[in-house]
């Protein structure tokens, strides 16, 4: 006699086609809003720099991934005081006019910041295609130590690539921190497809037709035949390097890379 007999109710039958979700191939955009990452593993760059500081702050740069078309910046936020009846949680980016923001000034001029938002009516579109956006993706973390990341929706072009960071409310001045986009831009050739065979999902398989006898209402076609259609794989490989150097900007917090260090895992 079982010690359970009695109490064990049977599973129900399973469903002669069980419901499923079903990921498909990868489509590459010019804009990514949010990483790939269901199909690609990232080109992981260790790197530490501090890129803001306050009297009780520390902003620190932890590392970089690099997707096949975008990018995330990981940043780390501590601090040694914070107000009781403040907010304890993840750092927010648009509290008001004394927040914490970010910016990026690309090699080719143009800048983003996390201040921007999402422009409506959209701006109609233009031959160059839309331009690049960051946001932040959020946070997590305790009263004195927040991790976020800043997402780019596009791989900065080759050259310098500055990154501006600003907190009034925490004494934190507008501090420029330049990093080498170009080997940023490089390591993404080491980003791994986790698909790399799946390519462009067949379609549905179609019902065959129904076919009519030869007639006067309906005589033999005299020519062609059924298509088919085929899909195309899309892979990417080939190794990284790591980016380059951090420098501050006189009078602005100056800022000084750290040694370097592997960022914490999340």
């Amino acid at each position: 006699m079982s010690f359970f007999e009695g109490l064990i109710v049977a599973d129900p039958p399973p469903a002669a086609e069980p419901l499923e979700w079903r990921l498909g191939a990868y489509e590459p955009a010019p804009h990514e809003e949010h990483p790939p990452s269901d199909w690609f593993v990232p080109a992981g760059i260790p790197q530490t720099a501090r890129v803001g500081d306050g009297p009780d702050t520390r902003i620190v740069l932890t590392g970089w991934e690099v997707w096949p078309r975008s990018l995330v910046i990981g940043i780390e936020v501590f601090r040694r005081r914070v107000a009781r009846d403040g907010p304890h949680g993840p750092v927010h980016f648009r509290p008001g006019a004394d927040g914490l923001r970010f910016g990026l000034l690309l090699a080719d001029g143009r800048r983003v910041t996390t201040l921007d938002g999402t422009a409506w009516p959209a701006p109609p579109p233009t031959g160059a295609g839309p331009g690049p956006v960051l946001t932040a993706l959020g946070g997590s973390g305790g009263t004195f130590h927040q991790q976020v990341n800043l997402h780019l929706s596009q791989l900065p072009p080759d050259g310098e690539l500055l990154l501006v960071t600003e907190w009034p409310a925490e004494g934190v001045p507008e501090t420029r921190t330049v990093f080498d986009a170009t080997r940023l831009r490089a390591a993404a050739a080491g980003v791994v497809e986790v698909w790399p065979a799946a390519g462009v999902r067949p379609p549905e398989p179609r019902p065959a037709p129904h076919r009519h006898r030869p007639g006067p209402e309906h005589p033999a076609p005299t020519g062609g035949g059924w298509g088919t259609t085929t899909g195309a794989t899309r892979s990417w490989s080939a190794p990284g390097s790591p980016p380059g150097r951090t420098r501050g900007t006189p009078g602005s917090g100056r800022c000084t890379g750290w040694p370097g260090r592997a960022p914490r895992s999340r």
